[in-house]
Parts: C-alpha cells; structure tokens; sequence
C-alpha cells in the first residue's frame, strides 16, 4: 500500500511538473509572438514621423512621401484575407515563421536602398509579409488557450501589440532628429531575428493540431450564415472606427491645445500601452466577477471615459489619463471581441479571425478621415465631444452581443 502511494505520489509529480512545463512553453511562445506583433506595429507606425525627413532627402513632396503609409497599409489590410486560408491549410507556426522571415529581410532592405521607387515597392511587398503575423498569432493562441484562460492571453498579446504602435511614433521621432530612416528599417529588420530565433526554438511545442478544415467556400458560407459571426464583425469594425478616429487625433490635441512637442506627445502616448498592459493583467478577475459578455460595455464605457475627460479638462494630467483609462477600456473590449472570433469557427479558426482582422482594418483606416472632417470643419473639441458620444453609442450597441450570448 505504501508503494502503492508513493508510485500515485510520484505520477502526480510528474503530471504537475510537465504541466508547468507546457505553461511556461506556453508564456515564453506568447512573449515571443508579443515581440514579433510589437516589430510590426513598431515598422508600420514609426515612419510616420519621419516624412518631412524622407521628403526632404527624395526631394519630393509630404504628400508623395505619404504614399509610404498607404503603400504598407494597403497590403496589411487587403492581405489578412488572403492568409485565413493559407494558414488553415497549411499551419499556424510555419505562416508566422515564414511571414517574419520575409518581413525582416524586407525591412532590412528598405534600409539599404536610396531610390523612392523602390522604397515603395518593398514598403509594399514587407506590408504583404506582416498581415501573416498577428492574425495568425490569434487563431494560434484560440489553439493553445482554452477559452477561459483566452481573454487574458489575447490581452496580454494585444499589449505588447499596441506598445509598438505608441512606441513606434517615439522611436520614429527620436530616430528623424538624430539619424535617417535607413536605420530605423536595418535596427527593426534585424531585431526581427533573435525574434525568429526564439520562434523556431519554440515550433515543436507551439504546433497544436487543429481539426481538419472545411472546404474554402464552405467557411465562408458558414461564416455568412452565422447571426453571431455578422455581429462580431460589425462590432469590431465600429470599434477601430471610433477609437482609432478619436485617438488618431490626441496628439494634434496635445499640440495644438496643449503646445506640447511632438516628442513629448510621443512620449505621453505611451501611457495608453502602459493602461492596455495593466488591463491585460486584470482581465481575467473582471471577466470572474461580470462575465465575458460585458466586458465589451464595459470597454466601450471606459472608452468614452478617457475621450471625455480629455475634452472635459484641457491639461496635461488629463489628457494623461485619458490615454491610460482608453488603454484599459480598448484592452477589455478588443480581447474579449477576438476571443469570440477565435471561437466562431474551429475548424476554419484562421479564416474566421482573419474577416475579424479584416473588419478592424477597414474601421480603422475610414474612422480617421471621418474625424479628420469634423476636426477640419467645426474643431478639436466637437471632434472629441463626438468620439465621447460616439463610444457611448457603441456601448448600447454592445448590448446586442450580450442579448446574443445568453439566448445562446
């Protein structure tokens, strides 16, 4: 009997001891992709600081230098349609590998090259290799995380995520002042590979096998004729469009208002990384006590908090706070929303949260330019006035996803 226990005593040692294993492969697999979304948000924000420097060096116009921008944007967003299939076909781990494989070559090369034209065209082809990672990486954690611990992974992904966009403006500011665009792109570029390193390391324990996917067409018909999935990415899309549409413009708030510098309005954008981190870490203990479905109210309300009270107070305390309450707000509503994403459709699970990368995208390129023609025509104070009120619409809509979850 005494054997007997001990041989029991010793299996549930080795059970607690592989598990712990298999969750510390598990962070160390987060952090990695963490790093990898933070490159990619970094590489596409950054440049946006230095167009004056790189119309000044092509001697060309902002506005020529602008097609940088929409030159990488385009393919990021057009193409995360294009992967959902590719990666249910043929694997999560070997997309992410292949895409960040080619989007630092890419990168490394837009730094070595002094012509425009081609500046452009690989700004194009590194846009079509970076739509492979972060949609990717959420069809991979809806793998690898039941759905309860989901929330809090997505999260905590989606945080490192949004600290390359805000950090990427800093980085793209400090680097105009002090250098040229070329090594931002090689620095970027070649940080990419211990990335990759990292990942390639981790690939036999990160490969989770996933249901055998449905035909192409028949994904999509399942997708359309799912209620829940149209809800989602409807919600989704009016999320990027009132939250990008509103915060885009936070730094002209902080210039224009406030006279703040460009590099210190870099600096104070941080704050709202640093409020998406700590909501990553709540997440979780908020989800246990009012449930999934009420998070995106919540969010949403949150949201509408931090736009007010920068429209409420013109100061630099609450324009600080504003950023830190719309970091936890969007924290709590996005990764609750891409945790429902990567639940519609299992066995197509890149598809579906690829029209969910897809719907963000669309918001959050049309959201800015229907702000930027309030904050032209009437102001910087109706414009926030109306991304306050505007989010506590989208709050009443969010309503609806709760209505749906519990008759389901």
């Amino acid at each position: 009997m005494s054997t007997l226990n001990q041989n029991m005593t010793q299996e549930d040692s080795n059970v607690h001891s592989a598990s712990m294993r298999s969750r510390a492969r598990q962070q160390q697999m987060l952090w990695s992709l963490g790093f990898a979304s933070f490159l990619v948000n970094a590489d596409n924000r950054a440049i946006t600081p230095m167009l004056p420097a790189i119309a000044d060096l092509f001697h060309t116009n902002a506005s020529d230098a602008a097609l940088l921008i929409t030159a990488y944007s385009i393919p990021y967003g057009v193409f995360q349609l294009v992967y959902g299939p590719i990666v249910d076909r043929f694997g999560k781990v070997k997309t992410i590998l292949i895409s960040l494989s080619l989007f630092s070559i890419g990168t490394i090369a837009c730094g070595l090259i002094d012509s425009f034209a081609w500046l452009l065209l690989l700004r194009f082809i590194t846009g079509m290799f970076a739509a492979g990672i972060i949609p990717t990486t959420l069809a991979l954690i809806g793998d690898q995380y039941d759905i309860s611990e989901r929330p809090r992974a997505i999260a905590f992904f989606m945080s490192l995520s949004t600290t390359g966009q805000a950090l990427g403006i800093v980085i793209g500011g400090l680097v105009a002042q002090f250098a040229s665009y070329q090594l931002l792109f090689l620095i970027l570029g070649l940080v990419a590979f211990p990335v990759l390193w990292l990942l390639w390391q981790q690939r036999k324990h990160s490969a989770v096998p996933s249901a055998k996917p449905q035909p192409l067409c028949q994904r999509y018909v399942t997708l359309i004729k799912m209620r829940r999935a149209w809800l989602i990415y409807m919600l989704v899309f009016f999320e990027g469009f009132l939250f990008f549409g509103g915060f885009t413009f936070l730094g002209v708030y902080g210039v224009s208002v406030l006279h703040l510098s460009y590099l210190f309005i870099g600096l104070l954008t941080a704050t709202y990384s640093a409020g998406a981190f700590l909501g990553s870490r709540t997440i979780t203990k908020v989800i246990e006590h009012i449930g999934a479905p009420r998070m995106p109210i919540v969010g949403s309300l949150l949201m509408a908090l931090g736009f007010c009270l920068v429209w409420g107070w013109e100061s630099i305390i609450t324009l600080t706070i504003g950023f830190i309450v719309l970091g936890f707000g969007f924290s709590y509503c996005h990764s609750t929303l891409q945790t429902y994403a990567t639940d519609l459709l299992p066995q197509g699970r890149a598809t579906a949260v690829s029209v969910f990368a897809f719907s963000l995208f669309l918001g959050s390129g049309l959201g800015p330019v229907a702000t930027g023609n309030i904050y032209d025509r009437f102001g910087v104070s109706v414009m926030l006035g109306a991304s306050s009120v505007g989010m506590l619409l989208f709050g009443i809509l969010c309503l609806s996803l709760l209505r749906v979850s519990v008759r389901t």
